[in-house]
């Protein structure tokens, strides 16, 4: 099957497609200009999926990102066309209509009931009704209602037009292209309709999203705050348990008296440890002064010590120089050994006078400027307030253990006692640690965020959408010429008719083919008019050279008996014999047709026709018996020229023709009709349900075979050729008759 075949079949079936894309084009065109107007509102939504699982800089896992990124917004999606979000958004519009057609006289129902689309009866309105009421959207987590309600739901819904089906046809949710928006329109027929249904949707699916997106936290805070409440139960209980003990057996309770008292003793214990510091640092304080004072002691006693040896030493050296200046005098100033030594006592003499006096006027330190009665005195003050220190210890040491003793006499030393109070704080311990798990829910569900936030809320649309009309019609047309075309081409595939040589060539696994006989209308056929020479029409041009060519290699052949078989009935083998028997008779050959199909014998109309060789004929026929099996000439004709074409019918008796005629009688009838005519055609039954092609075989100089067109072959077909190829060089070929000249 190429493709100058599909071009035929396109070619041939040219104004079948063309109707149908105008029959497509012309219904859309009218069907979309009965439809109402619409209009559009559109929110734009933020999600926040790209912001929290945006591809990293690096793109180290873009793959997997991206993946998460496309898949997040795919289950965003969903769940914005989920029944139970479009199920909230019918509850609010149901509310608003219902309310307004109940005549609150506020507002205005956008849409009225359409009882054709489903009917209901008022009672069922109104049970609805007061059931929407009672329904608290905005903390709702689960749009889960009676199997009652949601019947009245979806039948009155379906009657205002807010059902799930018919907001899921107005609804589209898709991804603002790469970004991390969503665009949700909502198509109605009002603008007034679209804003209020986009408006609520976006609510509806923005309030229901973070109430599941928090209902674990909310969960928590629940969870907890029962916990806590059954844990400050257990700790009032035990308290309660304790007190009606103790008020049992007539004890005091450690309440607010005995609070005071710890009050005091605390305050008391923070006092004497106070004094008792001051005590401490006012004792260490002595004890250094003490040590002060001595020190101060030994110091001046050292420096009496110094100043007496300074003043003796001085003394001595004085007088050393006093008796080494008598020496001098004495010697006159000429001794100079004595002379030396005076000089050096003196440099020594004047060497301890300047110390002395250097010593003697050096200022003393701020410290060595105190006095030892300075430093008692000092001591004596610090003293005091040490003794003031102790005397204070004692005194708190007395009223602590003062109340410590009264605190003790209110306190019960009881086993009950001791152990209800365990219990308490043991319960009150864990009653805390629940309370702080408790604020910390609190603070998780109280810091929770939405992650959807409408950037643009629905704007009432100006305008209705186009319904692109013409653009819908061509492209209905093109989509109806485009199935019309796919019909064609599988219908041209599944069908396994011979249609042209090609392919009788390719189902018959190359059978020999003559020729081809077109197909032609069978209205005012006349085979005289075709061949005569007075034919100058062109719409039979094609049949008759098709047959003057297969003439020519039938007598190319050198046969002059030929039997016309087929291997199905209605297969043209009458029109083709009767065609080819003209065009031989027009090549001024001398024809005779035998019809031996004698299970399907020619009409009279064919046969019983006027001719020259009746005579001729008859006696053949009586010569050889078969006068009972073929027709008798009983009608003449004068004419000049001799008769060329003959046709010689059948009585139509159902029997074989092995049945009928004698071998030997039947081809001496033959060879007889030979000598008057050039050529001899006989027609045979069909191949696939009788014998008598086969038992016609050896009558036959050659066999030819007819096959139709628009057949298909089926198993017995395929027999049947098997059988035409066991003849060997007696099978001539095939014809093909009813071509469609454009299937060619």
């Amino acid at each position: 099957m190429d493709l100058s075949y599909l071009l035929g079949i396109l070619a041939r079936r040219k104004w079948l497609i063309l109707a149908t894309m105008a029959l497509a084009a012309l219904g859309v065109f009218f069907y979309i200009g009965s439809k109402p107007e619409r209009y559009k509102s559109t929110v734009v939504m933020a999600t926040g999926i790209v912001n929290y699982k945006g591809i990293n800089s690096d793109n180290s896992d873009a793959f997997v990102q991206q993946y998460q990124v496309e898949n997040a917004f795919s289950n965003l999606i969903e769940f914005a066309q989920s029944r139970s979000t479009i199920k909230l958004a019918t509850i609010e519009m149901l509310q608003r209509d219902m309310a307004a057609s109940g005549g609150n006289g506020t507002v205005k129902p956008l849409r009225e009931p359409n009882r054709s689309l489903s009917s209901y009866s008022d009672d069922e309105w109104k049970q609805l009704f007061e059931a929407l009421q009672k329904i608290q959207l905005d903390s709702l987590t689960d749009p889960s209602f009676s199997p009652q309600f949601d019947f009245l739901l979806d039948k009155i819904a379906r009657a205002y037009g807010y059902d799930n089906d018919a907001i899921l046809r107005s609804l589209s949710v898709k991804r603002k292209t790469n970004t991390d928006f969503l665009d949700i329109h909502l198509t109605t027929e009002t603008p007034d309709l679209s804003q209020q249904l986009a408006a609520t949707y976006a609510k509806r699916f923005l309030t229901y999203y973070f109430n599941l997106s928090v209902r674990e936290k909310r969960k928590n805070v629940e969870s907890y705050q029962k916990l806590a409440s059954e844990k400050k139960a257990v700790v009032d209980s035990i308290y309660d348990l304790r007190f009606e003990y103790l008020k049992q057996k007539g004890l005091p309770v450690l309440g607010r008296q005995s609070e005071e008292l710890v009050g005091q003793i605390t305050k008391l214990e923070l006092d004497r440890q106070r004094a008792y510091s001051r005590k401490q640092s006012a004792a260490e304080s002595v004890d250094r002064l003490k040590k002060y004072e001595k020190d101060r002691e030994s110091r001046d006693a050292r420096e009496v010590q110094s100043r007496l040896m300074d003043r003796n030493s001085t003394a001595d050296q004085m007088e050393k120089v006093r008796e080494l200046r008598q020496k001098s005098v004495e010697s006159g100033g000429k001794d100079p050994e004595i002379e030396s030594q005076l000089n050096e006592a003196n440099t020594e003499l004047q060497e301890m006078l300047r110390s002395n006096a250097r010593t003697q006027g050096k200022a003393r330190t701020e410290e060595g400027k105190k006095t030892k009665e300075d430093l008692y005195k000092e001591r004596v003050s610090v003293d005091l307030d040490r003794i003031d220190a102790e005397e204070s210890y004692n005194r708190l040491n007395s009223e602590i253990y003062s109340l410590k003793n009264k605190l003790s006499g209110m306190v019960v030393n009881d086993e009950v006692s001791t152990r209800l109070q365990e219990e308490q704080n043991r319960a009150q311990y864990e009653f805390e640690k629940v309370d702080e798990e408790l604020i910390k829910a609190k603070l998780a569900l109280e810091n929770a965020e939405n992650p959807l936030t409408i950037v643009q809320n629905a704007q009432r649309p100006e305008w209705p959408e186009p319904n692109r009309q013409a653009l819908l019609s061509i492209f209905a047309a093109i989509v109806m010429g485009t199935l019309v075309i796919i019909a064609l081409f599988v219908l041209a595939y599944l069908d396994g008719s011979l249609q042209s040589p090609d392919l009788f060539k390719k189902y018959t696994e190359g059978l020999p083919l003559l020729g081809q006989i077109p197909a032609i209308s069978l209205k005012g056929f006349d085979l005289e008019k075709i061949f005569s020479a007075e034919q100058g029409g062109n719409s039979y041009t094609a049949f008759r050279e098709s047959l003057r060519k297969i003439r020519g290699q039938l007598l190319k052949s050198g046969a002059q008996v030929f039997l016309i078989a087929s291997t199905r009935a209605k297969e043209g083998k009458t029109l083709a014999m009767l065609s080819i028997a003209h065009s031989m008779a027009f090549n001024n050959k001398r024809v005779l047709m035998i019809d031996t199909n004698f299970k399907n014998p020619l009409p009279e109309s064919y046969t019983d026709r006027p001719t020259a060789n009746r005579a001729i004929l008859n006696k053949l026929m009586r010569d050889h018996g078969l006068a009972e099996v073929f027709q008798l000439k009983s009608k003449t004709v004068e004419s000049s020229e001799p008769q060329l074409l003959d046709i010689l019918g059948n009585t139509g008796l159902h029997q074989s023709p092995s049945e009928l005629l004698d071998a030997a009688g039947f081809q001496a009838f033959l060879t007889d009709l030979k000598n008057h005519y050039d050529v001899i055609l006989m027609e045979s039954a069909a191949l696939n349900t009788y014998s008598d092609s086969q038992e016609l075989f050896p009558f036959a100089d050659k066999v030819v075979a007819v096959f139709n067109a628009n057949s298909t072959l089926g198993t017995a077909d395929k027999e049947s050729i098997s059988v035409l190829r066991s003849l060997g060089d007696k099978f001539l070929g095939s014809l093909l008759t009813e071509v469609d000249e454009q299937k060619r």
